[in-house]
């Protein structure tokens, strides 16, 4: 009996874990610039916009965005994230990397009462 209990468990413990999928709304996980930098769009697909935009570290430092003539616009070191107002593309630019060094950024969005994060790194 114990032993039926115990299987049973361990199936509905793998059943949720494998239905729990991660809604991205579209948005790709992760965006790659090379040490050149660039420009990049990353659009979703949702109905909804994103209504409020930050770049963090992944450490706790954050900055928030700042609203101009309708676009929502941050930047954070070497990567700035901007989106219009109503829209649900963030168009992200990196500045060439000059430190020899791999770096990673992570941009953050509200869609409704859920946050978006998106990583993005650097090559060296």
């Amino acid at each position: 009996m114990k032993r039926s209990i115990l299987i049973i468990a361990l199936m509905l413990m793998a059943f949720l874990f494998s239905s729990c999928e991660e809604d991205r709304w579209g948005y790709d996980n992760r965006v790659v610039f090379s040490a050149a930098g660039g420009e990049e769009d990353v659009d979703g697909d949702i109905d909804a916009p994103l209504h409020s935009l930050s770049i963090g570290d992944g450490q706790g430092d954050e900055k928030a965005a700042t609203e101009v003539a309708r676009v929502l616009t941050v930047t954070y070191d070497w990567l700035t994230a901007s989106v219009k107002e109503a829209d649900d593309e963030i168009h992200l630019v990196a500045q060439r990397n000059t430190t020899g060094k791999k770096r990673k950024l992570i941009v953050f969005g509200m869609v409704g009462n859920r946050v978006l994060d998106i990583t993005v790194v650097q090559n060296k």
